[in-house]
């Protein structure tokens, strides 16, 4: 328990996410347009005409190129005008105006799937420039944004949001992504022309862009570290988070518009201030991902903090809307050591919430691995379960468009271990003798845990190399052995280019482990997952803890409020006291799914040994078979062995090279 849980450490994070809340208030009639959907542009600089065949491919490309599902009633809307188009491919239907419109000069055309959660704060700033309040979209806050500060109008808005705009007056196009990773864009660039989409696949049905892998970006989920910059096809770029693109005929650029401010400090005077500052960031969070015109409010919970935290918090504001919860929860009857039923009543019973609907986690393991956890085109770790779509038909059929989670809680409230390191550094002996009590009361090795945290911190890189030489183990490395050596030094190398382009460097090491941890959160994956089965369904999944003010507040504060007294998010805990029941809030027992999602794997051990066998990616120079089937074998002969993440991301990338091999004509 007290050392560092990186959520990309833990291979149940991949697919098996602890259920969490959701909220939904419809408020005045503008609160519907904000749904995740796909959108397109395509400029020819050569002034050729863009038709409308051209742009309705990428918008909805063929079924053989979805990376996702969509509602079959959504149907795209599609503007063509001389050398530009725009397409716009709604979660459910809407009128065209409300995500792609035309300025009423006819100067500026925007597409966007965006929702813009300090709506107030620039309305309050535009009243000079737009009319009534209740009727402006979140496109049009968009829009008026980039009127007044151009390529710095990203940095104005908070929200989860991906925008194109393009100027008719300068004949340049410009691109945005939010700072959290909640929405993409992937662009492709032609000899004539620039492509953007929300997904790299899009592009894909484009007639200039050959259908090719991108064997770095394979070769690093082989490797266990996909670098969430960089897309699966040749060819096509990822927009990196938080950054824009503009683009015109002499060239496009690309350039961060927000990072983490390691300067940024947020000092009180006591710590009741802090937990105050906290929950006001939290609850307005969660209230703006509440914005909906139904009245029912659907809501993923296990025991654990940060769902119950969202759920609770949705509560208070759904009761003053007169709107009702209803609570998707899992069960997990098989092991034991997965059951929450305990606490979620708890939290059932403590909040008077009745509408509870539970999904037997066993749901489906009949099937093949491969339909179990069908990877979409746009990368390995994106799934489409059928569990995740059960659940998403039953939310629909409650009458809830939005689902809220608890994801991002460790990433933005867990803290590090290495705090304790620092205290120790500092002359605060109590870690010590905290870290001790923990070890006991969590039955957790007490000399191991002394030694990575008190010792080998402190340790000359120089000094741990010796060592693991001269106990006979290779150079420490984050890639595993069964990446060809060759392949290794390049993504190391990769790896190494990587660190020293960031901007965003702290002197703090705990504060740099946590910013490394949420760069590389496997905890994305489903996000994404959850996305893509709630767009079957019209269902927008939102998720209250990537927030950009609680990442800059979770990041400003002194770092030992995140984990003291052997407890992990201590500040969490101490802000949702009497909020939460104290069997829940102050529960030193942290589930985690791995024995659960392990069986799984081990019971379809031959069909994995099948899917890791195939030698295609092995005749590429990507992976050493032998050696990952012996990874897997000795996993599997261990009962109590944890699936190591990185041997989950190279089955999922060997999957999904195999299902959607002949798209690359392999």
């Amino acid at each position: 328990m007290l050392l560092i849980r990186q959520a990309r450490k833990n291979a149940t994070r991949l697919f098996v996410r602890k259920l969490s809340s959701d909220h939904f208030l419809g408020i005045p009639k503008y609160y519907r347009l904000t749904p995740m959907s796909k959108i397109a542009a395509v400029i020819h600089w050569s002034g050729e005409p863009v038709t409308t065949q051209t742009i309705g491919q990428i918008t909805t490309p063929s079924p053989s190129l979805h990376s996702s599902p969509h509602s079959t009633s959504a149907k795209p809307s599609l503007l063509t005008k001389n050398n530009t188009g725009f397409g716009h491919l709604p979660l459910k239907p809407l009128a065209q105006s409300q995500n792609l419109l035309t300025s009423t000069d006819g100067r500026f055309t925007l597409v966007c799937d965006a929702r813009i959660d300090n709506r107030q704060e620039l309305l309050d700033q535009f009243a000079d420039a737009i009319g009534d309040p209740a009727h402006i979209s979140d496109a049009e806050i968009i829009l008026e944004a980039y009127r007044r500060w151009g390529r710095h109008c990203a940095t104005h808005l908070i929200g989860d949001f991906a925008f194109i705009v393009w100027d008719n007056q300068s004949k340049r196009v410009f691109a945005a992504r939010d700072a959290m990773n909640m929405r993409t864009l992937s662009y492709a660039q032609t000899d004539n022309s620039v492509l953007i989409a929300s997904e790299g696949a899009q592009l894909l049905a484009h007639p200039a862009i050959r259908a090719n892998i991108n064997r770095h970006a394979l070769a690093s989920w082989i490797g266990g570290w996909p670098d969430p910059n960089v897309s699966m096809f040749e060819g096509i770029q990822l927009l990196p988070v938080g950054h824009y693109l503009l683009a015109d005929a002499n060239g496009l650029v690309v350039e961060r518009y927000w990072a983490l401010d390691p300067a940024f400090k947020i000092r009180h005077r006591s710590i009741a201030d802090y937990e105050e500052q906290l929950r006001g960031i939290l609850r307005r969070s969660v209230n703006d991902r509440m914005r909906t015109s139904e009245s029912v409010i659907a809501s993923q919970m296990s025991g654990g903090m940060d769902s119950t935290t969202v759920t609770a918090l949705a509560q208070q504001e759904a009761t003053k809307r007169h709107k009702q919860i209803a609570v998707i929860s899992h069960t997990y009857k098989t092991v034991a050591s997965c059951d929450e039923s305990e606490r979620i009543s708890d939290m059932l019973q403590h909040l008077g919430l009745e509408n509870i609907h539970y999904f037997a986690a066993e749901q489906h393991l009949g099937l093949d691995f491969r339909e179990l956890y069908p990877p979409s085109l746009e990368n390995p770790g994106t799934v489409c379960s059928p569990r995740y779509i059960d659940e998403m038909r039953l939310i629909k059929e409650i009458g809830a468009d939005i689902l809220l989670t608890g994801s991002g809680g460790d990433e933005m409230a867990w803290g590090h271990s290495l705090t304790y390191s620092r205290r120790l550094l500092r002359g605060d002996f109590k870690a010590i003798k905290e870290v001790i009590s923990g070890c006991k009361e969590m039955q957790l090795p007490l000399l191991n845990t002394l030694l990575n945290l008190f010792v080998i911190p402190f340790l000359p890189p120089q000094l741990k190399q010796g060592i693991r030489k001269l106990r006979g183990k290779p150079p420490a490395s984050n890639v595993p052995d069964w990446v060809p050596d060759k392949t290794k030094r390049l993504l190391e190398a990769h790896e190494k280019s990587s660190r020293s382009n960031d901007v965003v460097h702290f002197s703090n090491p705990a504060l740099q482990a946590r910013y490394d941890a949420w760069l590389n959160s496997s905890t994305i994956n489903s996000v994404r997952s959850y996305q893509q089965a709630g767009a079957h369904f019209g269902i927008e999944v939102r998720h209250p803890f990537f927030d950009r003010r609680l990442v800059e507040f979770s990041f400003a504060i002194p770092d030992d409020l995140w984990i003291r007294d052997s407890y992990p998010k201590w500040l969490l805990r101490r802000s949702m006291t009497n909020v939460l029941p104290d069997s829940v809030c102050w529960s030193r027992n942290k589930v985690i799914f791995d024995s659960f999602f392990g069986q799984i794997i081990r019971d379809q051990k031959e069909t994995i040994q099948t899917i890791l066998s195939d030698e295609r990616l092995q005749a590429m120079g990507l992976v050493d078979n032998k050696k990952l089937l012996s990874a897997f074998e000795s996993f599997t002969e261990n009962k109590h062995a944890s699936l190591n993440v990185n041997l989950l991301y190279a089955l999922m990338a060997q999957i999904w090279f195999q299902r959607h091999a002949a798209v690359f004509g392999h």
